[in-house]
């Protein structure tokens, strides 16, 4: 899996997940509005989402609330889904 390369202090992400047909994309907004594209291996957006949770989880991220889903499949245009991660302070 690609790995963060997060600006030079570690700040708070937005994951955004996008589906059109059967791909998967992911990319990760951080505070500084910079992004960058995470590979997904899974094949279902429950599942990708799954993986990136778990994914950041173990980089040191906490989750802030759940998935969200702002935009539904209208118009067969694909599907989000979009999540906010904390960095924790660092004493």
């Amino acid at each position: 899996m690609t790995t963060i390369s997060s600006p030079t202090k570690p700040s708070p992400i937005e994951v955004w997940l996008r589906q059109k047909n059967l791909a998967i994309t992911c990319e990760v907004i951080h505070d500084d509005e910079t992004g960058e594209d995470l590979d997904v291996d899974s094949l279902s957006m429950r599942g990708a989402q799954r993986e990136m949770t778990r994914y950041l989880l173990d980089q040191g991220y906490t989750a802030e609330g759940g998935w969200e889903d702002p935009v539904e499949d209208d118009d067969n245009n694909g599907r989000e889904s979009v999540r906010r991660f904390a960095i924790p302070d660092e004493d």
